[in-house]
């Protein structure tokens, strides 16, 4: 998968590049963002600290040359 096919399936399913290049979405009360780079991607969730900061907390990761689309239109080959 490129990069650019990458970015037209999270724009598909709602997500947004904010200033840094990431992409994030919303989905309940949880905020989700995938961390493109040169080779690979990360997606992360973000929690909050009891003292009302945030951070962002990897879910799973893989190579841009492994992930893919499948029939249900999820992406596959991310990895914990």
């Amino acid at each position: 998968m490129t990069k650019d096919e990458l970015k037209t399936w999270l724009i598909s399913r709602g997500y947004t590049e904010d200033t840094f290049g990431h992409f994030k979405n919303t989905i309940g009360e949880q905020t989700y963002r995938y961390k493109i780079q040169d080779i690979s991607v990360r997606r992360e969730v973000q929690y909050a600290n009891s003292d009302g900061s945030h951070y962002w907390a990897r879910l799973s990761t893989g190579y841009l040359k492994n992930l893919s689309i499948n029939d249900k239109n999820q992406i596959v080959g991310l990895k914990r």
